[in-house]
């Protein structure tokens, strides 16, 4: 497994870079204007299956930094323990459940840590089609052509109010409570999301990134800047560069910033019904908004 594990206090953490049959990836992490990097990615192949996470750690002192890296660790560690033969979406669920337990175990046996928890995005990729699950403010998009097909919503305060036609998502974005979350891995001993299966084409673009990258500027200019080259280090360079430089012209003190982008080599198998994409759609709009 590759992870900022060992680095998190650092602004040097090197480019993530792999390549498989399927797809390329390039990732990083850093610090932005931060004492500590409380972010946390990580990549590893388990069963065939690319597994990508990004987490955003949340706690004073070490706690959101312990939080991100026991999270992502659990669910590698978990996903690597379930037999091959085990359907994609439920090794998700159980690995998702189990990084929550740990993380919720180890905030209240630990005085230092009580209250510690992050942000979760997780996309496993095979030959047949993506999964992907997320808990918090942390996102995962799909580009095709340079344009959004699809994004994640933000268990959020404010995003809730956008579900509910009382914000835009640009007042949402630039909102004073824009960082309460509705949700987060480790608060509560058990976590409600939901896993979801996308189809993917040759050349379709995935990034997962916390609110250090997409909090920074309008969303269209954010995909803008995802779609803007089609070279993977170029992409993950130019977004590092620009928002280190807008922190800084903002007078430094900005949030950890941390990406993961990966590009597909080949179409999936799986293709969407329509009926998918209703159920997708009432999942999203209904069932998250209530839990």
């Amino acid at each position: 497994m590759d992870t900022n594990a060992d680095t998190n206090t650092k602004n040097d953490f090197p480019l993530l870079k792999k390549e498989t049959g399927i797809m390329s990836c390039c990732g990083y992490t850093c610090i932005g204007g931060r004492d500590e990097d409380q972010d946390c990615l990580a990549y590893d192949v388990i069963h065939g299956r690319t597994i990508f996470t990004v987490c955003d750690g949340m706690g004073g002192h070490a706690g959101g930094c312990v939080a991100s890296h026991t999270a992502a660790k659990v669910m590698m560690n978990s996903m690597r323990r379930q037999d091959a033969i085990i359907p994609i979406e439920e090794s998700i669920k159980t690995a998702v459940k189990d990084a929550n337990y740990v993380v919720y175990k180890e905030s209240k046996e630990k005085p230092q840590l009580r209250g510690m928890g992050t942000t979760l995005t997780l996309l496993v990729i095979d030959n047949n089609a993506a999964y992907l699950t997320y808990v918090g403010d942390s996102r995962i998009y799909q580009l095709r052509r340079g344009k959004k097909v699809f994004r994640t919503f933000d268990n959020s305060v404010v995003f809730e109010q956008v579900a509910k036609g009382r914000l835009t998502e640009e007042e949402a974005r630039t909102h004073p409570r824009a960082n309460i979350l509705s949700k987060a891995i480790g608060i509560l001993p058990d976590v409600d999301f939901v896993v979801r299966k996308l189809e993917y084409r040759k050349k379709d673009r995935f990034v997962l990134c916390c609110d250090g990258v997409w909090n920074t500027m309008p969303e269209t200019d954010v995909i803008r800047l995802f779609a803007d080259n089609a070279n993977l280090e170029k992409t993950i360079l130019s977004t590092r560069k620009l928002i280190e430089d807008i922190g800084n012209k903002n007078g430094g003190g900005h949030d950890n910033h941390t990406m993961i982008a990966v590009d597909m080599k080949c179409d999936s198998i799986y293709r969407r019904s329509l009926w998918s994409d209703c159920v997708d759609f009432f999942q999203t709009k209904f069932l998250n908004k209530r839990a």
